[in-house]
């Protein structure tokens, strides 16, 4: 074998070597693109699961569009489904522009009517006009409106009720008026106490609720009102305004990882045909070039018949090498696009997981950390349908604690904040675990009791009863003994929840009306 035929055998050897790298790097490059998609699966379930809820259509597609990815379905035949979220998404806008529009055309009707109202300060009648002339395309400068017109509303109230104090009334003499003021501030305090709000708004709310403790007038009642409602709509609207910020982030970087890896897709296909074009042309030169040695007579004429061999081996060593350096390339986009989608899925984990907080802090008390009424009533339909099925018992017992507005009169709320703590721990720790306890208003708890005998449940109530009066409370360096009536009730025959509830409320009334620590046992 000749020289010319050695370095021919060896560049047909490189061109193997070659070959066999591009193989391995068309590997590589299918399992990045194979983790890309997992990702990106995984990603769009997590979406899915995290955003049900916010519209019922939306909802019925991502559930189908979850459904898809857990059975594998390739990302490309899913690109029509990702179409119609699309448009159901700007749908949703649509009707939110729509609201918008309600919002701006309630906003002139109420700043109209406040306009009417005579006897106004100029400084009020100013705002109220700046107000209602201010216009503004973004739908959170408009809840800015309404909460300013409800400033505006609240200044108007205090003046209109500060004018009618001087003017001379006969004195109110019915006494309906009073207890209907001592029932809202009793539904205002046991509000204060479910609402779990951080920050300024929280300590804002225990101040109101400080006050509502001590003796106030009918108009700093409204005030106090008011004022719980303004919190309530403050924070309600930064809910609001930081789960859009957070979906129109999610659903740019969405669109964009969906746009990327699409694209991703259709340039590895178009990589992965040319190599396959280029192996086919490899491996024809091989065979021209073995066929052509075979043939030759001599040194001449094997230099003569490689020499085109060799000009094609060349071009064909310098278009790999251009598609090495495009699949590097390829490469180095998906892995941004990887990166960029494990960022966007850490985001919305750990949006998933304030979501869950939140829903779980929607059905506890955040004083005493039991069921709140929400939770209750949820809890109690659902024991109701089963106790329809099954026909087994089912009580429901009330504890009220004895006295318990003389706590906070004489100690303040923290002392009562306090007491209510422990007691309801005590009662958690009492019950079984099959059992629920909600804190049904401010100093009334209620359990519900399944499928226990009634000697069972009178042992439980008996044994909070005597754990609560035996309780060392040490307010301001004084020991008291803190106690709770009791009373109990079963579902029968034709009951509905609402009945059996009021049927303990008046059982309840009765007890009270025979002294503190008493239990009222009914069937």
């Amino acid at each position: 074998m000749g020289p010319s035929e050695s370095d021919t055998l060896e560049q047909l050897h490189l061109l193997k070597v070659q070959l066999e790298q591009l193989r391995l790097a068309q590997r590589d490059a299918s399992l990045k693109s194979r983790r890309e998609q997992t990702v990106l699966k995984r990603f769009i379930a997590t979406l899915s699961r995290a955003h049900i809820g916010s519209h019922p259509r939306i909802d019925e597609k991502l559930i189908e569009l979850r459904h898809e990815l857990e059975h594998n379905a390739d990302i490309s035949s899913l690109i029509p489904r990702f179409a119609i979220l699309e448009r159901l998404i700007a749908q949703k806008s649509a009707a939110v522009d729509k609201q918008n529009t309600s919002l701006d055309e309630q906003l002139r009707r109420s700043g109209e009517t406040l306009q009417r109202i005579s006897g106004l300060p100029a400084q009020i009648k100013r705002d109220l006009r700046v107000v209602l002339t201010y216009s503004d395309k973004h739908s959170f400068k408009k809840t800015d409106n309404a909460i300013k017109l409800l400033a505006i509303y609240e200044k108007a109230v205090k003046i209109i009720t500060s004018n009618s104090a001087l003017t001379p009334k006969e004195p109110d003499t019915k006494p309906n008026n009073h207890h209907l003021l001592l029932g809202l501030n009793e539904e205002l305090q046991n509000l204060i106490t479910e609402l779990d709000f951080e920050g300024e708004s929280g300590e804002q709310l225990l101040e109101i609720r400080a006050k509502l403790l001590m003796e106030i007038s009918g108009d700093a009642l409204l005030e106090l009102t008011l004022n719980v409602l303004r919190l309530v709509i403050d924070a309600t609207n930064y809910e609001r305004k930081t789960s859009e910020q957070f979906l129109e982030q999610v659903n740019v970087s969405l669109s964009n990882s969906l746009k990327n890896s699409t694209q991703n897709l259709d340039q590895n296909q178009v990589y992965f045909e040319q190599r396959q074009q280029i192996h086919q042309e490899l491996g024809s030169l091989i065979t021209t070039s073995q066929t052509n040695i075979n043939q030759s007579q001599d040194l001449e004429t094997v230099k003569r018949t490689m020499d085109p061999v060799l000009a094609q081996l060349a071009s064909l060593a310098e278009r790999l090498q251009h598609a090495e350096m495009r699949e590097q390339a390829l490469l180095d986009r998906m892995q941004y696009n990887n990166n960029q989608l494990e960022n966007l899925f850490d985001v919305t984990q750990d949006y998933r997981r304030r979501l869950e907080d939140q829903s779980k802090r929607l059905l506890t008390d955040p004083l005493t950390k039991v069921y709140n009424r929400t939770a209750l009533l949820d809890k109690l339909e659902l024991e109701y349908r089963r106790w329809l099925k099954n026909q087994h018992s089912l009580r429901l017992v009330i504890l009220d604690i004895d006295k318990f507005k003389s706590i906070n009169h004489n100690f303040g709320y923290s002392a009562g904040d306090k007491a209510l703590k422990i007691i309801a721990r005590t009662i958690a720790n009492t019950v079984a675990d099959t059992d629920t306890v909600a804190r049904f208003s401010g100093e009334e708890f209620i359990l519900i009791m399944p499928e226990q005998n009634d000697a069972h449940c009178q042992k439980i109530v008996q044994e909070i009863q005597y754990k609560i009066s035996n309780l060392p409370f040490k307010f301001r360096d004084q020991l008291i003994t803190i106690t709770l009536s009791a009373a109990s009730t079963e579902f029968n025959q034709n009951d509905t929840p609402d009945e059996a509830l009021e049927r303990l409320n008046q059982i309840l009334i009765q007890t009270k009306k025979l002294g503190p620590n008493q239990f009222a046992w009914k069937a």
